[in-house]
């Protein structure tokens, strides 16, 4: 178990978990749908941004709060699961791992893209991408067998938001915004559909794939990880995840603004590369190369977090709902899961190799799949919402000094009320 942290120092040491799932939550998603957004409806969506943000803070906040507060010895949110209701455990693991394959279909197609572009585009076009993704796949497979793969991913996280943060930050400046336009995109104003998807499902996919999903759930296992276990880890993961919500909301910003002023509202941008000349249209093949690196960092640094989160929910999901009646709830959340043979099998096939097939020529774009798995992440969201509700407003579940105030409850109940909305458009804006 991890020592408290004291003073400032102590905290910034100690941060990581916060950042990691930065990076994992920003994804290509945040990046594909604050790019269409800006480019397609300038500022006027940029409330759905904020509004997820905060959404996810508050619902990941009640997340840890039953990780480190329960009154049950538990350090698993799917042990807290089990408490409501034995299979729902597995339910939401299916669920998770059926929706991080869709997650992988898209973000190791954009790893392959951008990997592609940045290293001059070399032989066949139209099989480069695919060749690309599969050697990044293959690196990531290799990576499987490295201990205490967490640590990796942190490092690699660390030094990815601090490359985004600089680069898409150091455009903002040179390229300037407005100000005005900038505050009226914060007035809950959605346009008439002018681009090439709808207002509303853009909106529903910034929420379904920055507000609520079960990638969400992946941020009790880095805190596994790190060793914040105990209810005095409480202020330093709240710490750790605001800065995590800072680094992307900035990173979204940025990228956002830079889109919102190339003055290309209207267009169809149904491919990759429009998002990339974005960047060319406002300070030439520098921003092509900016956003290529962007992709990269972002994509690189997702799909193995993903594939790792999604499949440990999997796991650890069965091992709670068929738990033997006498298993204490330490005991089950204490499993080594990603050191057994079938985790990394499940991780390698399903959310890694299977996946790469939508890197074919043949297969929808980067930017559709993008759109249309993050719109379909926030179908899960309620019920999980639900879930976290009840077991964050009783001190049957959590420690009586921890059980939620009213205001904390309502928060949590507003953002459920998001996630439902947001799935209702999600399930429209793709059936109609």
């Amino acid at each position: 178990m991890a020592p408290v942290p004291e003073g400032v120092t102590g905290y910034l040491r100690a941060l990581g978990p916060g950042i990691v799932m930065a990076l994992a939550w920003m994804s290509a998603g945040d990046l594909v749908a604050s790019s269409v957004s800006g480019a397609d409806y300038g500022y006027a969506l940029m409330w759905a941004l904020v509004l997820s943000l905060l959404a996810r803070y508050v619902f990941v906040s009640a997340i840890a709060k039953y990780i480190l507060c329960n009154n049950n010895s538990s350090s698993s949110i799917m042990e807290g699961f089990r408490r409501l209701w034995r299979p729902l455990p597995l339910l939401i693991g299916l669920c998770a791992f059926a929706i991080g394959f869709g997650y992988a279909t898209y973000i190791i197609k954009g790893a392959g893209t951008a990997f592609y572009n940045l290293i001059g585009r070399p032989g066949d076009t139209e099989w480069g991408v695919f060749i690309s993704a599969t050697a990044l796949v293959g690196i990531t497979l290799i990576l499987l067998f490295v201990r205490r793969q967490y640590s990796t991913f942190e490092f690699i996280a660390r030094v990815a938001a601090v490359i985004l943060l600089g680069a898409f930050g150091t455009v903002v400046l040179i390229q300037g915004f407005d100000p005005a336009a900038f505050l009226a995109g914060l007035t809950f104003q959605v346009p008439e559909s002018t681009g090439g998807f709808e207002s509303l499902l853009i909106v529903a996919a910034l929420i379904g794939g920055v507000g609520g999903s079960t990638t969400n759930l992946m941020y009790n296992y880095f805190l596994q990880d790190k060793g914040w276990l105990t209810p005095r880890h409480r202020k330093v993961q709240l710490v750790d995840l605001l800065v995590g919500m800072i680094v992307i909301l900035v990173i979204n910003l940025a990228i956002w603004v830079t889109a919102a002023e190339t003055n290309v509202s209207g267009s169809v941008l149904d491919d990759v590369n429009d998002l990339a000349a974005l960047l060319g249209n406002t300070i030439g093949q520098f921003g092509e190369v900016l956003f290529w690196l962007g992709l990269f960092f972002i994509t690189f640094t997702t799909f193995p977090s993903y594939s790792y989160g999604q499949t440990k929910l999997l796991m650890d999901g069965a091992a709670s709902t068929f738990a033997p009646r006498g298993a204490t709830a330490t005991t089950v959340a204490t499993r080594d899961f990603e050191k057994r043979a079938t985790f990394r099998w499940l991780q390698g096939v399903f959310l890694l190799v299977l996946p790469l097939a939508f890197s074919l020529p043949v297969m929808p774009s980067f930017v559709e799949l993008t759109i249309i798995v993050n719109s379909l992440a926030a179908v899960a969201a309620p019920i999980i919402i639900i879930a976290i509700i009840v077991l964050t407003t009783s001190s049957k579940f959590l420690q009586r000094r921890y059980v939620n105030r009213w205001w904390e409850t309502a928060a949590l109940i507003v953002v459920g009320g998001i996630g439902v909305w947001a799935s209702y458009q999600a399930i429209v804006g793709l059936l109609g």
